[in-house]
């Protein structure tokens, strides 16, 4: 098995029909290995062990054994046929052993008589975490419909909270960008707005009859789907969007490879089947990572193609734009319901670059001014440190719900992300300009790398001393920085 390839994984939705529906959901830590801060249902990895625990069969037995496995360990639930006879102690000594995969947990289990009780559970799809991902899996889904919530336990790990939810106030907070959530919780909490669970219907949009389902929605209207470009690690995929609930616009038309580009228009064709086509196409910046399909696009589309004039410019003689847009400039998307997108211009990292806000949930794709995947380079050629900045400062002052970043997952902390961006390029010129009063004499931007970025591995400096000119840049519009023939030198 490949690093990239996706590990087998389980998950289980306990559902109380009703009107409303409720649903048991859990919020992932901020520091756990995959999809950090995000709302799921209960689940993790299929162990070796789930093999040996009793359990009352039924396809895919390991994984529905993992789903309810999981359940216990997360939430303190316990579904297994032998398990009203436990103490609370028993309970909690059981799932404390569990957790912490001892040695003998099976063996406690089964001298237990526990029977796991996979019977019950209904399968209702499958999804495949995107390959951006740091850890990845390969989820098989479960339903398990009860009469009443049984209250969770203590959370544990991984997950800060475990509760039920009634299903209109979780999907009015998703449509409103206040929480992350992967796609499965979203389709059971679409398809339990009516009150009933339809598992049919689950497994049709999952994507259980044939490949995975590839539909990402951030907020309702708003599809995300990572492609692997070209682009500086340690990202490997950028971000394309897919805004519209019946007009769309596709946002960063970006990969380059063929496979890719097939997926995207798979993508497409699955958008379609739910009403939803793009009229036009649209670039955040120049940059390869950006545009690497757009010629492509534009002409199997049969769509136009949008940026910023400065962008259009950049590329002029590469690719063809079809309009050119400005900062403040409306785009007006008719469905149910209508959307509205509002471009901002957010020069620094390329002098064209355009973020959209999506005016009903304030969502903002923000192209390569963040990233929740490494960092953003600043350089001279392309690059602005002081437009950066105030790029960033005004992206604050418009207080978007949720970022949507070309690389990486969607970053719900907004004013702490864009602070955390502000004070760490700060930082590093307060560094670059202590380099450049320590050395002997006029420098070189590599001269003063060693120290300016003594806490990023060499095999980076060649990009930082990209970044640390465009610093220098801004430290001699600032009047403490001065170049010469001979190199830069500081201002006393």
């Amino acid at each position: 098995m490949k690093p990239s390839d996706p590990l087998p994984g389980a998950s289980v939705a306990l559902v109380v029909e009703g009107s409303p529906a409720r649903l048991l959901w859990a919020r992932r830590t901020d520091d756990a290995p995959s999809l950090r801060g995000f709302h799921a249902t209960p689940g993790g990895l299929v162990d070796p062990s789930d093999a040996r625990l009793p359990h009352d069969g039924g396809e895919h037995a390991e994984h529905r054994v993992a789903a309810l496995r999981e359940l216990f360990e997360e939430a303190g639930i316990l579904r297994a046929h032998g398990a009203e006879r436990l103490s609370e102690d028993d309970r909690a000594s059981l799932r404390e052993a569990l957790q912490e995969n001892d040695r003998d947990a099976v063996d406690r289990f089964i001298d237990a008589g526990l029977r796991f009780r996979t019977a019950e559970l209904e399968p209702i799809g499958r999804w495949i975490t995107p390959e951006f991902a740091p850890v990845r899996y390969d989820t098989r889904f479960f339903a398990l419909r009860l009469d009443a919530p049984i209250e969770p336990s203590e959370t544990i790990l991984e997950v800060e909270m475990v509760e039920w939810v009634d299903v209109p106030d979780a999907w009015g907070r998703f449509e409103a960008g206040e929480l992350l959530i992967t796609p499965p919780l979203r389709w059971l909490l679409d398809g339990l707005r009516s009150g009933a669970l339809d598992p049919e219907a689950l497994r049709g949009r999952f994507g259980a009859r044939a490949q995975p389902a590839q539909r990402w929605d951030v907020v309702p209207g708003v599809q995300m789907l990572p492609f692997r470009t070209p682009t500086l690690p340690p990202a490997t995929h950028t971000n394309s969007y897919l805004i519209g609930t019946a007009e769309a616009l596709l946002v960063e038309p970006a990969t380059p490879y063929e496979d890719e580009r097939e997926r995207m228009v798979r993508w497409l064709d699955e958008a379609r089947g739910d009403g939803i086509e793009p009229i036009a196409i649209f670039a955040t910046h120049h940059h390869v990572d950006h545009v690497g399909a757009a010629g492509y696009l534009r002409e199997r589309l049969g769509r136009p193609l949008w940026a910023h004039a400065m962008t259009a410019e950049r590329l002029r003689g590469t690719v063809v734009f079809d309009r050119v847009l400005e900062d403040g400039e409306k785009i007006a998307l008719r469905g149910a319901p209508d959307v509205a997108l509002r471009c901002v211009h957010t020069p620094g990292h390329a002098p064209g670059h355009l973020c959209l806000i999506e005016e009903r949930s304030r969502v903002m794709v923000c192209g390569d001014m963040v990233a929740s995947v490494g960092t953003i380079i600043v350089e001279p050629t392309d690059g602005d440190m002081g437009l950066y900045l105030d790029s960033l400062r005004f992206m604050k002052r418009l207080a978007p719900s949720m970022l949507l970043p070309a690389h990486g997952l969607p970053i719900r902390d907004v004013q702490g992300l864009l602070d955390h961006y502000i004070a760490h390029r700060l930082g590093r010129e307060a560094k670059v300009l202590a380099a450049l009063e320590a050395h002997d004499g006029p420098a070189a931007p590599m001269d003063l790398v060693p120290r300016a970025y003594d806490d990023a591995p060499k095999a980076v400096w060649p990009l930082a001393a990209m970044a640390l000119e465009a610093h220098l840049i801004k430290l001699e519009r600032d009047g403490v920085a001065r170049r010469s023939t001979a190199g830069w030198s500081a201002l006393s």
